[in-house]
């Protein structure tokens, strides 16, 4: 019996959302062995260099496959394409590059990242670039693809931001941690969470396609459990924090 990649396709698409709103509650009770909380008894351990390179640039490599197959070359595709590929170029092969210690992670982050990146840039690059409908030649003219975009490049920017607060908060092999400051860290303690998740809500609402806001959901899921894990890490670990009233995730919410 032949396979019909669309319904195989949606199927992974309903059980990846499922599989982000199980994950959700699991991740308040089980701190995922990551930056900080990383922790023996999850499996060998290997540089965090080297293990976030190859647990991220599945995305960067699975989405430009698709993109270099595709026969979809307007416009739109050629901008929503290339904001996926520059956050995830960067993401994937500059941010690990410029890391100014190289700690461990665990094998179990890396294999699970890279199931996730590899499943994530497929339903996205399959379906904007094949499967779902054809964008109209009225794209640029609907003001909420601009809002997207708006979006995308603030929390672009902002993450980037961000990531060269707590790159720079130690100097080159320095281990201890300690409070970052400016940007958005005035506000909420995991701001590098905050505004990638501000990133993947501006480019869902730019493509608007299920897959997209699947991914979103997925950043909600992920992110956030992380960001309240590391609030009160923060809460414990520095007397002063309080005192510095940030929100853990959502500035002024949450």
């Amino acid at each position: 019996m032949e396979v019909n990649e669309r319904v195989v396709y949606d199927w992974i698409l309903i059980s990846w959302v499922i599989l982000a709103l199980i994950t959700f509650p699991v991740l308040f009770k089980t701190t995922a062995p990551y930056g900080k909380f990383t922790r023996e008894g999850w499996g060998l351990m290997l540089s965090s260099r080297v293990g976030w390179i190859i647990q991220e640039c599945p995305s960067f490599i699975v989405y430009l496959v698709l993109f270099l197959g595709s026969d979809r070359r307007d416009s739109p595709y050629i901008v929503l394409s290339g904001m996926f590929l520059v956050h995830y170029f960067n993401r994937a092969f500059v941010f690990p590059m410029r890391m100014k210690s190289d700690k461990t992670t665990t094998i179990y982050v890396v294999l699970s990242a890279f199931f996730f990146t590899v499943t994530n840039a497929y339903l996205i690059g399959r379906g904007l670039l094949y499967f779902d409908a054809p964008f109209s030649k009225d794209f640029w003219f609907d003001w909420v693809r601009y809002l997207g975009i708006f979006l995308w490049c603030l929390g672009f920017y902002l993450n980037l931001q961000s990531d060269s607060i707590l790159r720079n908060l130690r100097k080159p092999n320095e281990l201890a941690y300690k409070i970052p400051y400016g940007g958005m860290f005035r506000y909420v303690t995991a701001a590098n969470y905050f505004t990638e998740t501000i990133e993947w809500l501006g480019f869902a609402i730019v493509c608007q396609t299920y897959a997209t806001w699947a991914f979103f959901i997925w950043c909600i899921a992920n992110l956030l459990p992380r960001a309240i894990s590391q609030h009160h890490w923060y809460l414990q670990k520095f007397d002063e924090y309080k005192t510095l009233n940030r929100s853990a995730y959502i500035p002024f919410l949450l």
